[in-house]
């Protein structure tokens, strides 16, 4: 990390590593100067040293995120992390090739020394310019590789420098530099005691959820399908058992005992009052850690869905029957479990005992959305019109779960049904 001065003592720095080198290859004095190339080629062999783009790294830009707390308390003092891009010009006599055989020095020298040694850092703040640089301290040295650049790129390089002639350069790219803020970070309070726990853990995972009465004995065995009332959940996986699980089921949070988790298996209670409808499922795996020891959240097992079924339960009520050919009414229908208002409801009704060599009629019906207030959440009221006036089967449909039927000593269907054809 360093301060505001870093970049001109990486460009100086470079200055002084290229001119040490040239100075030991060629008999003759080079000139070596951080400027922007000439407008005018100079008579005397010169080495220009030009910065001429400044990118951000975009592997370390946020390595110091985050850096500050929800209030806005510094926690870290904030870096950019940038990468300076220079062009590195050759000038002199072309009849002996001093251009060239001063490039060839640069590339031994920055091929086999890529990385800003201390020591020329140090010499490089001793200029008054770079008085209080303080790159020499930090911890990750600035590297230069040559960048790749084609007749295109070069072209719209040199096209920038107004009036300059090109020149023998080459491009470098110095990996990187960080520039900090002038802010403190507030410093750690007091540590009174540290603790250190280490436990091994495994991401529980549900492979299969499936159902049985709530109470079940333990030899039980669970079925697979929709949930109706008064069923449990049983999820069965791996790396279900720790210290302390809770169950996420509809977005409430629900300990389990001890007793009802296994490592292959997890017996979750599902609440009383949770509406139809297709709800997420996951466990949730506790440590208890400071002093006092409190709970704390470790890991989260994949997201698996059931389907909560409603149940018709007690006599469907018919309120305000008309018409001798068609039905048109109200239908109160009482469910086993509380609907939210803003649920969608789908009233399904087939005939019951359709006459031989006719189709048995079938009807359906949407209350209205959303469904508003009601002194009884389990209670519903749906209109229905033109309908046969015969017994039907009745289903209700809550977020496209269908509530189930009844079946006969026969193996047909008997129920819940309402009788539309009695006499008024």
């Amino acid at each position: 990390m360093s301060n505001s001065l870093a970049i001109a003592t990486v460009t100086e720095a470079l200055r002084l590593l290229i001119a040490n080198s040239v100075a030991l290859d060629v008999p003759f004095a080079v000139d070596v100067a951080a400027i922007k190339p000439p407008a005018q080629p100079p008579a005397q062999p010169t080495v220009t040293v030009f910065l001429y783009q400044v990118t951000p790294n975009g592997t370390l830009r946020n390595r110091d995120t985050p850096t500050r707390t929800g209030d806005g308390t510094l926690l870290t003092r904030p870096a950019a992390a940038l990468d300076l891009h220079y062009l590195v010009s050759f000038y002199g006599d072309e009849r002996e090739l001093v251009a060239q055989r001063l490039l060839g020095s640069v590339v031994r020298t920055l091929h086999e020394l890529p990385t800003l040694p201390k020591e020329l850092i140090d010499e490089a703040v001793a200029s008054p310019f770079l008085v209080g640089s303080d790159l020499a301290a930090a911890p990750q040295r600035v590297r230069f590789t040559p960048s790749q650049m084609d007749v295109d790129d070069a072209s719209k390089l040199w096209s920038m420098l107004f009036q300059t002639p090109y020149a023998l350069s080459l491009t470098y790219q110095g990996t990187a530099v960080f520039i900090e803020g002038r802010q403190e970070p507030m410093a750690g309070k007091p540590v009174l005691r540290r603790t250190v726990r280490a436990i091994p853990t495994r991401q529980p995972l549900i492979d299969r959820l499936l159902s049985r009465p709530a109470g079940s004995p333990p030899g039980t065995e669970p079925v697979e399908g929709p949930v109706p009332a008064g069923h449990e959940l049983v999820a069965r996986g791996t790396g279900l058992r720790a210290d302390r699980v809770s169950a996420r089921v509809g977005g409430r949070e629900l300990p389990l005992d001890a007793d009802k988790v296994r490592d292959d298996q997890a017996v979750i209670r599902v609440p009383d009052d949770l509406p139809p409808g297709v709800h997420p499922v996951q466990l949730l795996h506790a440590v208890n850690l400071g002093i006092p020891a409190t709970p704390h959240w470790g890991l989260e097992s994949n997201a698996a869905t059931f389907a909560r079924r409603p149940g018709i339960t007690g006599p469907i009520g018919v309120e305000g029957r008309a018409g001798d050919d068609e039905v048109s009414a109200v239908l109160v229908l009482d469910l086993d479990m509380p609907l939210r208002a803003d649920q969608r409801v789908l009233l399904l009704l087939d005939e019951k005992q359709p006459p031989p060599g006719r189709r048995a009629a079938g009807y359906q019906f949407r209350a209205p959305f959303p469904l508003g207030e009601r002194p009884d959440p389990k209670r519903l009221r749906i209109a229905i019109a033109r309908v046969r006036p015969v017994a039907y089967l009745v289903r209700v449909q809550v977020d496209g779960v269908p509530s189930t039927l009844t079946f006969s000593d026969e193996g047909t269907f008997d129920g819940p049904a309402v009788d539309l054809g009695e006499t008024r």
